[in-house]
């Protein structure tokens, strides 16, 4: 597979099941369930879970897949996850600091360019020894699954938890 097909592919499939994700919570009636896993509002905390789930389905589809039970991608990948979420935070509040209010327009391009940022801190990641272990990995993408599960529903009164 070529290089470009190998890093499209999975970004594809990860910002459009995030897009579609983004509105899976109204179709489904406010699910509860779904809503574990899709935004149940608008605030930022919320929005993140367009960038964390798909890429645990890639993550969990990758480990699947893995003929030779190599998971050393896991590291490199967790802080990628970890990396995009920790751009949109930044970048979100940074311009809304500097304009003073939200644009729609702008945070589906901090989206794209998030997802794209994980990637790319994931592949400079990959190659690097001594960083996290597969196993911390692992538990690392349980406990931010669970704060998403946690938080969902009883947020804590802060400001990334609020509506904009």
């Amino acid at each position: 597979m070529t290089h470009f097909k190998k890093h499209i592919i999975p970004y594809i499939f990860v910002t459009g099941l995030g897009v579609l994700a983004h509105f899976t919570y109204e179709w489904s009636g406010k699910n509860s369930i779904v809503g574990l896993f899709s935004p149940v509002n608008e605030s930022t905390w919320e929005h993140l879970k367009l960038i964390f789930f798909p890429m645990l389905l890639l993550t969990v589809w990758n480990i699947l897949s893995s003929h030779r039970g190599d998971y050393d991608f896991l590291p490199a990948r967790t802080t990628g996850i970890l990396a995009a979420m920790g751009f949109t935070i930044v970048t979100f509040y940074t311009y809304i600091g500097v304009i003073g209010h939200n644009i729609d327009f702008i945070n589906i391009i901090i989206y794209f360019l998030a997802v794209a940022f994980g990637f790319w801190v994931e592949n400079r990641i990959y190659e690097k020894t001594g960083f996290l272990n597969p196993r911390t990995s692992l538990a690392v993408l349980f406990i931010v699954t669970l704060l998403f599960a946690l938080f969902s529903y009883m947020a804590p009164h802060i400001g990334i938890f609020r509506v904009p």
